[in-house]
């Protein structure tokens, strides 16, 4: 009788951890757009160091 565990290379290959992996990379994407409208619309006025700056910490929000 089985106690619960099992082997996990006896388990069919699903394609799970591809698929999740492809929907954050959207998801990251669609965040990086998002935020690069938000930074032409409400912060045009600042230079374009200043606004790389805030995308650079954004990005690096994302992927922590």
């Amino acid at each position: 009788m089985s106690d619960g565990n099992f082997n996990r290379q006896l388990l069919p290959k699903t394609e799970l951890s591809s698929g999740i992996r492809a929907g954050k990379a959207q998801m990251r994407m669609k965040a990086e757009q998002a935020f690069d409208a938000v930074l032409c619309k409400y912060f045009s006025g600042e230079s374009q160091s200043r606004q790389n700056e805030m995308k650079v910490y954004f990005m690096d929000m994302l992927r922590n």
